[in-house]
């Protein structure tokens, strides 16, 4: 499928599927056509060409449906600040005709049963954003869509989210993920996309990638402060490691696998920040 705005393609003839229950993941800069994706998979907006299915759904024409399977959580935080926890998500689980058991339930799976009363304004960004995931299972979907989960989190929120996120999975559900952080698409995601200025250029799980695009290296420090990086299990390497080792002339030695960050660096020739 396909997107333009006027002459430009946000979204470049991309295909991909995602297997029920697996977490998969969109990389990519900002303007790499995350967000866009996400959009179309969500019937926002239609594609301009090509066709995207959900469930077998197709987005254009089956909205009503797909949206009763789904749930969203945007990048930006969109809550009512003085309403309270209780409150913002009584009013969303009533358009879905939701139980009002629900919400306990909902703010268990994400470890925030006991901030009902508190109102969004005195929440961190991190007890925000699980507020967002809680009121995206408002109607118990079976497609999570999570655009950006951490961004702009603190370390420590920011691996809560994760841990709420594999949690859903263990509830069977599909997550798809657009993210920019290098760590959190390698840790969570069974099979990953890297875009790249619209369009798909590898996918694979992180580990496949890894292999196939990185390279592992045996890093060599000796006591005189010098330092090798030569690729792994090769003979140069061997060489390095017996010459110095012989001569007791080795301080520290660890091997470093490829990241997929290093895989993002030889595919497009860019490193991925959180300014791009």
């Amino acid at each position: 499928m396909s997107k333009k705005y006027d002459d430009f393609k946000a979204v470049n003839d991309i295909s991909f599927s995602v297997k029920k229950g697996a977490i998969f993941g969109l990389l990519g800069p900002n303007g790499a056509g995350k967000s866009t994706t996400i959009k179309i998979l969500t019937c926002q907006f239609p594609p301009t060409s090509g066709t995207a299915y959900i469930g077998g759904l197709n987005t254009a024409v089956n909205a009503i449906e797909i949206k009763k399977k789904i749930g969203v959580v945007f990048e930006s935080q969109n809550l009512y600040e003085e309403l309270s926890v209780y409150e913002n998500l009584n009013f969303f689980r009533q358009l879905y005709s939701s139980p009002k058991e629900k919400i306990r339930e909902v703010l268990k799976a994400v470890g925030m049963e006991k901030y009902q009363k508190y109102k969004i304004k005195t929440l961190s960004k991190g007890m925000k954003q699980k507020i967002m995931i809680s009121r995206a299972l408002l109607n118990d979907p079976d497609i999570l869509f999570l655009d950006e989960p951490a961004s702009g989190l603190d370390p420590h929120s920011a691996r809560e989210i994760r841990q709420v996120i594999l949690d859903l999975k263990l509830q069977s559900k599909t997550i798809l993920i657009t993210t920019h952080n290098m760590e959190e698409a390698d840790f969570l995601c069974d099979c990953l996309a890297i875009m790249h200025k619209g369009s798909i250029i590898a996918m694979d799980t992180p580990e496949n990638l890894k292999k196939k695009y990185g390279k592992a290296i045996l890093r060599i420090e000796t006591v005189t402060g010098d330092i090798y990086d030569l690729p792994l299990n090769t003979r140069a390497s061997s060489n390095v490691f017996k010459k110095f080792s012989e001569n007791n002339q080795i301080s520290f030695v660890h091997s470093k696998e490829a990241t997929i960050e290093d895989v993002f660096i030889i595919l497009t020739g860019e490193k991925l920040t959180d300014e791009s």
